[in-house]
């Protein structure tokens, strides 16, 4: 995605060496899992949403259901805080609220929302009961590969077409039989969009080599990974990729998630005066090993982290202890695209998110773009209810504009469409400085992998 030369064939070799990818579908989760929400515990019934009040019933006898499957309560719940207000937004727009007009008829939409309550095995018993129970035409699947995985299998065996998004693609993709190093397969049901797992080393490693050039910069990485999925696949791919950069990580031992004392790691760090921080930990162990290593003195110029401070509340929690730290970023505000519904620019629709008292943007308003999707496939299809026909015609869907940015199925360049039915939407770099309006605000500091996006805030040392 960037001019830096990485093999994706050593890349792909290394990251088999430590991340459960085979049939698990973990290869990367540094945008997935850990994030704390509600943990309320909803009826497993399904809420709705219709369309075609406004239209007669001769034209509303016949109706598109769309089931998507999200985790809006438990502990992926930040992924999901946006959803409800994105489907409201959607259901106002003039292609759902009056219905899609297709092969010379008008279909009322309904939208059936299931809560995966952040669980895994629940994911995969929804989409069970959506394609096989509720009938459902066309399915979304959104919000990490615990979600996201377990939908797309049941999807490519049950035959039924899917659309997914926040899910690193090569985890996607190898849960599906795709091979990342020679990615000839073409899933017959599903697409996706988001980044990759390459995106989150690049995105992180400017924002040093920017940092270094003000204060110095000795290439050394404290890299705290975790004994776990995503920690396995950061120790093996990182290296790979910031290698080449020039980047040497001074890696921590795979330390077991929980852990309460990382005072080893911190003094390693210290000792080896290493410049700069990433890791890919649980937040409850964040939250402990930063506390611990503000109070142990290890003060990197930057901190880069993944997985963990992706939303406002995540920040909140934390407080003044994470003023300066970095991460990556899928969707702003700042960024230049419209919505191909109604013409919306981003920054419209967060001030519009935020008037509705939902506070800081998320990241996740991008899965407006599962709407888009849907919208293009199938009102370009004679019978939405033939699944091979939707299925296929996902597969033809050309987005110029996008609220996630860009989508195109039909390209065969290989730094957008990696993969078949992989479209990418390139991550920028945030900081989370102190705020005015809020305790803390993401500003863009770095658009390096995006630089339609606009640049908000000065990239600053977390420690000068």
């Amino acid at each position: 995605m960037t001019d830096h030369d990485v093999s994706r064939r050593s890349l792909f070799r290394a990251a088999s060496v430590g991340a459960a990818v085979v049939g698990g579908g973990a290869l990367l989760e540094a945008c997935s899992s850990g994030i704390q929400g509600a943990a309320s515990s909803p009826s497993s019934t399904p809420s709705t949403a219709s369309s075609g009040s406004g239209t007669s019933a001769a034209t509303t006898s016949k109706q598109i259901t769309i089931g998507w499957i999200h985790p809006l309560t438990g502990s992926l719940a930040g992924f999901g805080y946006p959803d409800n207000w994105v489907l409201q937004q959607v259901m106002a727009t003039s292609q759902f609220k009056n219905g899609i007009k297709i092969g010379g008829s008008t279909y009322s939409v309904n939208i059936k929302s299931y809560d995966t309550q952040s669980s895994v095995t629940r994911a995969g018993s929804l989409a069970k009961q959506a394609i096989q129970q509720d009938n459902v035409d066309l399915l979304f699947a959104s919000s990490t590969p615990e979600t996201v995985n377990a939908v797309a299998s049941e999807a490519e065996t049950l035959g039924t077409p899917l659309i997914c998004s926040n899910i690193p693609w090569e985890s996607w993709y190898i849960n599906l039989g795709g091979n990342p190093q020679k990615p000839t397969l073409k899933p017959k049901w599903t697409v996706m969009f988001f980044l990759g797992a390459e995106h989150l080393a690049l995105a992180f490693a400017p924002m040093w080599t920017r940092i270094g050039e003000k204060y110095g910069n000795n290439h050394k990485v404290a890299a705290a990974f975790p004994n776990d999925s995503d920690g396995n696949a950061f120790r093996a791919v990182f290296p790979q990729v910031l290698g080449p950069m020039g980047y040497n990580l001074d890696l921590s031992s795979a330390y077991p998630d929980g852990l309460t004392n990382y005072t080893s790691m911190i003094s390693q760090f210290k000792n080896h005066g290493d410049d700069f921080f990433t890791n890919v930990p649980l937040p409850p162990d964040f939250a402990t090993m930063w506390t611990q290593a503000l109070q142990q003195g290890f003060k990197p110029k930057l901190a880069t982290v993944a997985k963990v401070l992706l939303f406002p509340t995540d920040a909140y929690a934390m407080g003044s202890k994470v003023y300066n730290i970095a991460t990556d970023a899928w969707w702003v505000p700042e960024l230049p695209w419209h919505s191909s519904l109604t013409g919306q620019t981003c920054a419209e629709l967060a001030t519009a998110f935020t008037s509705a008292g939902l506070g800081q943007p998320n990241q996740n308003i991008s899965n407006f773009t599962l709407f888009e999707i849907a919208y293009a496939a199938l009102s370009s299809v004679d019978n939405p209810h033939d699944k091979a026909a939707l299925a296929a015609a996902l597969y033809q869907v050309k987005l110029p504009e996008a609220v996630a940015g860009p989508v195109d199925y039909t390209s065969t360049n290989t730094k957008t469409n990696p993969a078949p039915g992989v479209a990418i939407t390139p991550p920028v770099g945030i900081q989370w400085q102190k705020g005015t309006t809020y305790q803390l605000e993401y500003k863009v500091v770095d658009n390096t992998l995006q630089p339609n996006a606009k640049i908000t805030g000065d990239l600053l040392p977390t420690f000068a």
